[in-house]
């Protein structure tokens, strides 16, 4: 069947097949469609093309429908993975933060699982930082990425985005801490080298936060060699996820301190799905793909050292 597919998409009607494809794929079972003349007046070719394409679409059971007469035709049933293979819109590409802890690995994980499920075509790949995962969604680089809530309402720029799914308080990370290279330390003091990696929006600021009016010295530093310069005592102390710390011996840390800080904790704490908001077919497919519900029992799983992690 997919030789058949692109070998249709190459001749002259193809184009037509594809825009209907991308057009069904945007509704849901029981709505009525266009007219053929409608379509043909739509997409500025004859109506033998459009009833060429929507015959091959019906043929191949992409579409199944219902001719109601006077009233029109309305869709019994429509599967949604070869409309997308039909329409052509390629591999789905997801960004999700570096998988370095439990958590992470467990979204990684569950959202994996869903798009096998779903048996769509897609690619999922890592990185640090949640300023470098919105610049490239801005740009169109990447379909969907994974980062905190407060990351994606603090972006300067993110009027053009949208909040698809959030996964709850807890599914980024528990909650950060401050670390100190010396045994004695209890709280930030002037004086001290503090590690801030910039491209971090949550490190960023909860470490602005913690640190104002008091006279320290900012080491930029990527946030995953932090931890390497706490031991080595290159700098005094640091902003750090507790997921990664709560099992280790020998490490010094305390609570946030500043009551602003403390509140902010809980949108670090919450992941979310943030897409382009004029991304009407991605849109379309993560809320057809992705059951948050299910994602989250994932997590749990390989959190608790159930589920071994699969991304």
């Amino acid at each position: 069947m997919v030789s058949e597919i692109k070998s249709k998409m190459m001749s002259k009607i193809g184009f037509i097949t594809s825009m209907l494809a991308r057009d069904f794929f945007l509704k849901n079972v029981g709505e009525r469609i266009d007219t053929i003349s409608g379509y043909a007046e739509r997409y500025g070719t004859g109506r033998g093309t459009v009833q060429s394409a929507i015959s091959f679409l019906t043929e191949h059971q992409a579409v199944e429908l219902e001719s109601k007469g006077h009233l029109g035709s309305y869709i019994l049933s429509l599967d949604y993975q070869l409309l997308w293979e039909i329409a052509d819109l390629g591999m789905i590409m997801g960004l999700l933060p570096l998988p370095y802890s439990l958590r992470y690995e467990g979204l990684a994980t569950g959202l994996n699982k869903q798009f096998q499920a779903a048996n769509f075509n897609y690619s999922i790949a890592y990185t640090r930082g949640a300023e470098k995962r919105l610049n490239v969604l801005k740009d169109d680089k990447y379909d969907f990425i994974v980062l905190s809530k407060f990351a994606a309402k603090n972006y300067n720029d993110n009027d053009q985005f949208e909040i698809l799914y959030e996964f709850g308080s807890g599914t980024y990370l528990s909650k950060h801490v401050i670390v100190f290279s010396g045994p004695e330390n209890k709280k930030i003091e002037s004086g001290m080298k503090i590690g801030l990696d910039s491209t971090s929006i949550d490190h960023k600021v909860l470490t602005e936060l913690e640190c104002q009016n008091k006279e320290v010295e900012f080491v930029e530093l990527t946030y995953m060699k932090i931890m390497e310069h706490i031991k080595n005592k290159t700098i005094d102390a640091a902003i750090w996820n507790y997921d990664e710390i709560k099992n280790l011996d020998n490490i010094n840390f305390t609570d946030l301190q500043h009551q602003s800080s403390i509140k902010k904790n809980k949108e670090i704490s919450n992941a979310v799905i943030l897409v382009n908001k004029n991304s009407r077919m991605i849109k379309r497919i993560l809320s057809k793909t992705i059951n948050p519900e299910s994602v989250i029992e994932v997590q749990k799983e390989v959190y608790d050292h159930k589920l071994i992690p699969e991304y």
